[in-house]
């Protein structure tokens, strides 16, 4: 039966959620179905403090794979009564394009590569930092984030019809949202065959469709390339330009940016790590 209570020796269980007495310690920490073990520490550090702590008691500040993940880190972080903890995640200075749906075993060689930009596209100018499927073709084209489109969902439990048109029009986060709420993530394109079948599910008549292709600079402590995502509404907002930003998970579960001098309670975890030294501005 999982829940039960452990003071300074939990036990580590790979399915079930196990909250340690963190009151004395100051750390929280649950197991997930990957091998890594996440710590709520309850001290408030500033990020790079807390990568530093991270790193010599436990591996790293904690990256974030997938939605189960989340869920169980959003578990222990209301279960340890903190409003706001670090993670991983940092702003860097190398935006690149990457997808949504973060599941390595989703994506076969080469297959995150995959693109079918129209002439002309992507924007070199910049500020155009998500996709669309463009109305009447197939091509693809980058567009502001914040515009509303109709999107196309990807449902991993549907083998036959993966794919899934909403028809209703959300700026790309917030159907990001919706595919994760009620799906599985916006559709991921791994090759033309997939771009065709998406294409026809679109259908005409419906204009341009959110895919689930986005670029950004974050980049993770611990030098992972998951692209997983939480942002809340109006996320990351950049309050502060002479700020360096890093990221915050709420009691709500949803990420924020905020500067990464100001302290907060953090999250760790310990496991195994893709290696240190890839990101040496941390």
């Amino acid at each position: 039966m999982c829940g039960h209570l452990h003071l300074h020796t939990p036990i580590w269980l790979p399915v079930c959620l196990h909250v340690c007495a963190c009151l004395l310690s100051g750390v929280c920490g649950l197991s997930s179905s990957v091998p890594r073990q996440f710590h709520v520490v309850k001290e408030e550090k500033t990020w790079t403090e807390a990568q530093q702590y991270c790193r010599e008691k436990f591996t790293d500040l904690a990256t974030i794979d997938d939605m189960a993940e989340m869920e169980k880190i959003k578990s222990a972080v209301q279960d340890a009564g903190v409003r706001e903890a670090w993670i991983g995640l940092k702003h860097g200075s190398s935006p690149k394009w990457q997808w949504s749906l973060a599941d390595r075993d989703f994506y076969r060689e080469n297959e995150t590569e995959f693109r079918n930009w129209d002439n002309g596209q992507p924007n070199p100018a910049g500020g155009e930092e998500c996709v669309v499927i463009k109305d009447g073709g197939g091509e693809w084209h980058d567009h502001s984030c914040t515009s509303n489109f109709h999107f196309i969902c990807y449902n991993g439990t549907n083998s036959t019809q993966p794919y899934v048109l909403v028809e209703d029009k959300k700026n790309w986060t917030d159907a990001q949202r919706y595919c994760r709420e009620h799906h599985t993530d916006l559709a991921s394109v791994r090759n033309q065959t997939e771009n065709e079948q998406i294409t026809a599910v679109r259908g005409s008549g419906n204009g341009h469709v959110w895919i689930g292709l986005f670029r950004d600079a974050w980049e993770w402590s611990d030098g992972s390339s998951s692209s997983f995502r939480h942002w809340g509404p109006r996320e990351p907002n950049y309050g502060g330009a002479e700020y360096t930003f890093c990221t915050q998970i709420t009691s709500s579960g949803l990420w924020n940016d905020a500067g990464c001098q100001y302290t907060a309670s953090f999250i760790c975890y310990e496991g195994e790590s893709p290696g240190h030294g890839l990101f040496p501005w941390f």
